[in-house]
Order: structure tokens, then sequence, then C-alpha cells
């Protein structure tokens, strides 16, 4: 194409001139800026709330430990003693076989 069959533009009603386009696009960059320290802002508030929550949660993940640490000692302690307890049972059931053997043995040798 001919260099001369371009119309030149410049020059025409509500064509901007390069200053304007310049400012125009500042214009455009210092919106965005704001635009993103408001994001910022919100962002920086938002994790302000989680580390709160954060902070809340772990102290009742604390308790809840401690919690479940005393009754995984309540429970120890209910189990030795439940082992305990079918000892006793284990030998009171062994004297009971005894005696009901020695009283059968007795039995058969009464005239």
């Amino acid at each position: 194409m001919d260099p001369y069959e371009i119309q030149d533009t410049s020059e025409w009603l509500g064509s901007p001139s390069r200053l304007e386009t310049v400012k125009h696009y500042a214009s455009m960059l210092e919106e965005d800026v704001q635009d993103l320290k408001r994001q910022l802002q919100a962002a920086k508030e938002n994790i302000s709330s989680l580390v709160e929550m954060n902070d809340q949660l772990t102290g009742k993940l604390k308790k809840k430990r401690t919690w479940m640490a005393n009754l995984e000692a309540e429970t120890t302690d209910q189990l030795a003693q439940i082992r305990r307890l079918t000892l006793v049972l284990d030998q009171k059931e062994r004297i009971i076989r005894a005696l009901q053997v020695d009283s059968r043995d007795e039995e058969k040798n009464s005239p």
C-alpha cells in the first residue's frame, strides 16, 4: 500500500493527542492501583479473621486433647480393674469346680 493513501487522522476532531492518551492510561493505572489496594486491605482483614479463628480453634483443640488424655487414663484404669475382676472370677470358678469334684468324690467313697 502506498504511504500517501493512508489517511492522517491526527487532525480529526476527538482524536486524542499523545499526551492525552498517556494521561488517560496513567488514570487507568491509578484506578487499578486503588482497586488493588482495596483488595489487599480486604485480604489483610480476612487473614486477621482467619488468624483469630485459628487461635480459638487451637485453644479448643488443646482442651479436647486434654479431655481425651483424661478419658484414656480413666479407660486404662477401668481396663486394669476389669482384668483383676476377671482373674478373681476365674479363680472363683476354679475353686467351685474343685469343690464340686471333691464333693462327688466324697459321695462315691461314702457307703
